[in-house]
């Protein structure tokens, strides 16, 4: 069956999809303003294991990757599990040399991610201030067309691997993410909860792709919709480290 490719691979334009230009954007983030982000869709990992929105806790995950798109999230504060708050900014594109801070965030940073203070190593310890991260939504191998789509946080430490793992399938085996049956687990050789992904098995059932490929727009609608930071509060009110700050000069 064939259908327009909109993952971000392809850097296709999906329905909804997370990148507009013109006129449409300004009417696209005052939606977005009213739109709020799902909570009860994400796959948690925690001591190497996920625990699927039905509840289910799974040693490892066989899916079908749909789509996925860049996120950036900076948080002043320090994480609490226990506490989740809004972040200070966010960003979200199709392709990582698009990212720009929404303009939703509560305290921008900077106009560009690329320019960006806290997207720079060093900003925090060794490290960056702002997350790079991934969002993908997946489906089971044997997804129906009215099956939910489960959404997975891929962390920074996991993401030059995921992009890797792209490359084999996209390069390797002349397939989309979509055609092909993922196997995710996490890193038994590390502490953290790195997920790893490997094993692309082709999808050879016309039926699945089908229920796959009619649902492209609608995974990208649902990674594209923002956060919900209605209840952001500032650390504090002077001065407010969100405030615009000038962009990072960078080496050549």
């Amino acid at each position: 069956m064939a259908t327009a490719k909109s993952t971000a691979v392809a850097k296709a334009k999906p329905k909804g999809g997370a990148l507009v230009s013109g006129s449409q954007q300004e009417a696209l983030d005052a939606l977005r303003a009213r739109l709020m982000a799902p909570t009860g869709d994400k796959i948690k990992i925690s001591n190497k294991q996920f625990k699927l929105p039905s509840g289910d806790i799974l040693d490892f995950l066989d899916v079908v990757v749909v789509d996925f798109v860049y996120y950036n999230t900076y948080y002043e504060g320090v994480f609490d599990e226990k506490n989740i708050v809004p972040p200070n900014c966010f960003a979200i594109a199709m392709d990582p040399k698009a990212l720009t801070p929404s303009n939703n965030a509560p305290e921008k940073q900077c106009e560009s991610c690329a320019d960006c203070w806290a997207n720079a190593f060093g900003s925090s310890g060794k490290g960056k201030a702002c997350q790079n991260r991934v969002l993908m939504a997946v489906l089971p191998s044997d997804a129906k067309e009215d099956t939910p789509f489960a959404i997975l946080d891929i962390s920074p430490t996991a993401v030059k691997g995921f992009s890797s793992y792209l490359q084999s399938v996209v390069r390797g085996l002349g397939k989309m993410p979509y055609e092909v049956i993922t196997h995710i687990e996490c890193n038994p050789a590390v502490k953290h909860d790195v997920t790893l992904f490997s094993d692309p098995q082709a999808i050879e059932d016309d039926g699945l792709l089908g229920i796959i490929e009619s649902r492209l727009g609608e995974a990208m609608e649902r990674l594209a919709t923002e956060p919900d930071v209605s209840a952001f509060k500032p650390a504090n009110e002077t001065p407010k480290k969100g405030a615009l700050k000038a962009p990072v000069k960078r080496r050549a």
